[in-house]
């Protein structure tokens, strides 16, 4: 009997099951940069979300005769605990999204253009809220630190004039970054919402 010098019997007769991405193309470029971003923002959200429920348990628990930016108006406690919650909502949403799009999974897509443009709202009513907050908080947090501080020199720098240029300026970058990260919501959710790219999904 003739024996087929190439044949292996320690090697598998079955044919390898073809993994589910054969003949459906990759993802690249910007909706792959798109996945890897909605985990890092995923991740960096909910450390941020674990700091503001941090700060409100701080602000509960501040002397009554300290200044408590929570107290500026009513309902600022509620909003402030609504938005932390929504943010770590969609920080873990946004996870998952990215993870399932770079498996190239439709449920993936369908999610990161959904948090998208949920997201466009989100940004403005949250940078909205964030810079009302912090420009009303200025005049009393000036006040307040101006208690704690020694008598100043006739020729020293204002402090309450510093204090005041330091809060406008942190209140302009927040709505930088705000207005950076609508851009890349925008485009993500015309991206996403596009045949050509959901046909990159199974």
């Amino acid at each position: 009997m003739n024996v087929d010098s190439s044949y292996n019997p320690y090697t598998s007769s079955s044919t390898p099951s073809q993994p589910e991405t054969a003949g459906k193309p990759q993802i690249k470029g910007f909706v792959k940069i798109v996945c890897i971003l909605f985990i890092v923002l995923g991740a960096l959200g909910l450390l941020g979300t674990l700091q503001a429920i941090a700060s409100l348990v701080l602000v509960l628990f501040m002397d009554e005769k300290q200044f408590n930016p929570m107290k500026l108006f009513p309902g600022a406690m509620a909003v402030s605990i609504g938005v932390a919650a929504i943010n770590g909502v969609v920080s873990v949403l946004e996870i998952v999204g990215g993870i399932l799009g770079l498996k190239q999974k439709r449920a993936g897509a369908n999610l990161i253009r959904f948090i998208s443009g949920f997201m466009l709202v989100l940004k403005v009513a949250e940078t909205t809220f964030v810079a009302i907050l912090n420009y009303l908080a200025i005049g009393p947090t000036i006040e307040q630190t101006m208690k704690n501080l020694p008598p100043q020199q006739a020729n020293g720098p204002d402090m309450g004039m510093v204090i005041q240029g330091m809060m406008f300026a942190g209140i302009a970058f927040a709505i930088f970054i705000a207005i950076v990260m609508f851009v890349f919501y925008l485009f993500s959710f015309l991206t996403f919402s596009k045949q050509k790219t959901l046909s990159q999904f199974s």
